[in-house]
C-alpha cells in the first residue's frame, strides 16, 4: 500500500499532509475540471455553432480560472462571410476586468464585494474608451445585473465590439460566459443588440439545462 501511494504522490494524484494522511492533488483536480468542461461543452458546442452562423460573427466559451478568464472554446462564422473576423484561439487568456468579462463576473457578486473588490483593484485602461471610474464602471454593472448582458463598445480592444452573457450553474453560480465579438465597422450597434437578445436566449436555455443535470 505504501509503494502505490507513493507513486500516487508522484503522479500528483494524491498529496500527503503534515499529519502522513493523504489529501487528493492537483491531478484529480484537473481530471474533474476536464470532465467538467466537456460536459459543459457537449451542452454549448451546438448552441455557439447556431449563433456564428446566425450572427455572422466570432462566439467564444469563456470561464473564469485563477483570476483572469481563459476561452475554452471558440466558434467563427462560415466562409461565406464576406467580411474578416476577430479570431480568437481556445486557450486564450485575458484580464478580468477586459472588456464584458469584468462586467459578468462583478454582476453575480453583491454590492458590498463589489466595492470592496474595486478599491484594492484598480480599473485598468485598455484603450481610450475603457472605464476607469469605478462609479461608472459599477453602474454598468447594475445595468447588467439589470439586463443579464453586458456590452463593450471597444473598450478592450480598438475597433472591437462585443456581447457577453452568464452561464448560470446550480446555486446560481456563474459557471461560464458566452461572448460574441467583431469588428466595430460591421459589428454596430444595432448588430449587437440584436446579438445580445440571441445570445441570452442560448445562454439560459444552457443554464437550465445544466441545472437539471
Amino acid at each position: 500500500m505504501h509503494g502505490l501511494l507513493k507513486t500516487l504522490e508522484n503522479c500528483s494524484v494524491v498529496e500527503q499532509r503534515e499529519d502522513r494522511l493523504y489529501d487528493l492533488g492537483p491531478r484529480i483536480y484537473n481530471l474533474a475540471a476536464y470532465v467538467w468542461n466537456t460536459g459543459l461543452r457537449r451542452l454549448v458546442l451546438p448552441a455557439m455553432q447556431h449563433l456564428a452562423d446566425s450572427i455572422g460573427e466570432t462566439v467564444f466559451l469563456g470561464r473564469v480560472e485563477q483570476g483572469a478568464v481563459r476561452v475554452i472554446e471558440s466558434n467563427s462564422a462560415g466562409s461565406e462571410q464576406m467580411f474578416p473576423h476577430v479570431a480568437v484561439p481556445r486557450g486564450t487568456r485575458m484580464p478580468l476586468l477586459a472588456g464584458t468579462a469584468g462586467r459578468i463576473v462583478l454582476a453575480g457578486w453583491p454590492l458590498e464585494r463589489r466595492n470592496a473588490w474595486l478599491q484594492t483593484h484598480p480599473l485598468p485602461r485598455f484603450t481610450d474608451r475603457s472605464i476607469t471610474d469605478p462609479e461608472q464602471f459599477l453602474k454598468v454593472v447594475e445595468e447588467t445585473v439589470r439586463t443579464g448582458i453586458a456590452l463593450d463598445y471597444g473598450e478592450y480592444l480598438n475597433g472591437v465590439n462585443a456581447v457577453a452573457v452568464p452561464i448560470i450553474g446550480s446555486g446560481n453560480s456563474l459557471v461560464a460566459m458566452l461572448c460574441v465579438l467583431g469588428f466595430a465597422i460591421h459589428f454596430d450597434d444595432e448588430a449587437m443588440q440584436r446579438a445580445a437578445l440571441q445570445l441570452r436566449a442560448e445562454a439560459e436555455s444552457i443554464s437550465r439545462s445544466l441545472r437539471r443535470s
